[in-house]
């Protein structure tokens, strides 16, 4: 097993330059030796020195090994200190019970001494006799333990996002390969067209989340940060746990509130939210993802467009015979020749629809997927009056089990 089989080299890029940005760490991918793949991301100049050396580039590749080494050991990220005196942290990343390489950041200095595990093999004195070095040296800045951690805590975040995502795509393809075998031809192709239309994890809103809780670490609101991450940890488990096309509203509802609560402390008094679901359609069946990206929608393009912000309900309730999905908003509202643009996009087929308003086009063809004929998808707006999305799927109220 190779890094490469895991993340290909264009998202490791992704992922070390955006990660660097938001946290000011210096962070690398590794291989199995401890060498760095490619040059690494925000780089202090002196790491950037020693590692143009054969003889410094040998020490760190021995360093990231006895961190790897404590992070295997332990099952925990490994918070070293280097050869060089910086704090290093190191995060393995193991597929099918074999270790690939890592992802680690760090030249940074601890404020506490001694407080981390230290390489003691150290030529730290004989580079600093470099004025140039030691210069560069003075300029590496310091961290508090509890600052640090916290950049631990979103890395290994990272880490596990990678591997579930890798782990999601080979059970995605055995998953796919037993339906063929399985499944009768049209429900194959059925299957297959809610699986194109799936949306598909990106790392930005990833990015925005661990800028925001770097923030916060460096403002100590460490609890209010953990809070940010672990909301964060809940929503990238259930986007790669689900191998089905399908969720009960309960579970689509609570990834959603999730999504509402980190928005809620990223812009605080501009965003307001409910999310409500009667009790006895908790466990009706709906197609995974299809109202997320509604609120989504709303969120970006309609409430964070004022600058005061504004309220986004998302409800479900039972009316007769059939199930009401709302998300509404008071944000800034669809001039009505867009609106009407959107509208008609939502009836045509798959092949002749455009990539604008891909987000709502995919939840409304997801649902007309899903149930057919039962379903009616609205939308109405009004410029500076806010948005609303209407689901109504007409059924008996005796909710498909999953």
């Amino acid at each position: 097993m190779d890094l490469r089989d895991i993340v290909t080299e264009e998202f490791q890029q992704e992922i070390q330059e955006s990660f660097a940005y938001a946290t000011g760490f210096g962070v690398v991918f590794i291989d199995k030796e401890g060498k760095h793949i490619g040059e690494g991301s925000n780089f202090t100049d002196f790491c950037k020195q020693i590692n143009g050396t054969e003889e410094g580039a040998r020490y760190c590749a021995r360093s990231n090994c006895q961190a790897v080494h404590i992070a295997l050991k332990t099952q925990k990220p490994s918070i070293y200190i280097c050869h060089a005196g910086l704090v290093n942290i190191e995060i393995p990343l193991i597929c099918d019970g074999c270790y690939a390489g890592a992802v680690t950041a760090g030249q940074v200095f601890c404020s506490e001494k001694g407080y981390y595990p230290q390489d003691f093999h150290s030529n730290v004195s004989g580079w600093l006799s470099d004025k140039k070095l030691s210069e560069y040296y003075k300029r590496i800045k310091t961290l508090t333990p509890q600052q640090i951690e916290a950049v631990a805590t979103a890395l290994a975040n990272i880490s596990n996002y990678i591997l579930q995502n890798f782990a999601y795509r080979q059970a995605q393809e055995k998953f796919l390969l037993y339906e063929k075998k399985q499944a009768e031809l049209e429900n194959q192709l059925k299957d297959a067209q809610l699986n194109m239309l799936q949306k598909q994890v990106t790392p930005h809103f990833i990015f925005n989340v661990i800028n925001s809780a770097s923030r916060m670490v460096a403002l100590e609101q460490y609890e209010k940060a953990e809070k940010m991450l672990n909301s964060f940890a809940g929503m990238m488990r259930y986007n790669l746990r689900n191998l089905k096309t399908y969720v009960t509203i309960e579970e689509e509802f609570d990834y959603i509130e999730k999504y509402l609560f980190i928005q809620k402390i990223r812009f605080g008094s501009r965003i307001k939210y409910e999310v409500s679901c009667e009790k006895m359609l908790k466990n009706f069946s709906i197609p995974f993802f299809s109202v997320q990206p509604l609120v989504e929608n709303s969120i970006e393009h309609g409430i964070l467009q004022r600058v005061q912000g504004g309220s986004i309900s998302v409800v479900c309730k039972k009316q007769k015979n059939s199930v009401i999905i709302k998300v509404e908003d008071d944000g800034v509202g669809i001039p009505e020749e867009i609106l009407q643009n959107i509208k008609e996009k939502l009836f045509l087929s798959e092949q002749e629809a455009v990539v604008d308003h891909i987000g709502i086009y995919n939840c409304c063809h997801r649902l007309k997927l899903f149930f057919d004929e039962k379903i009616k998808f609205d939308i109405y707006s009004e410029k500076n009056k806010g948005t609303k999305v209407e689901i109504v799927i007409r059924c008996n109220l005796r909710p498909p089990t999953l």
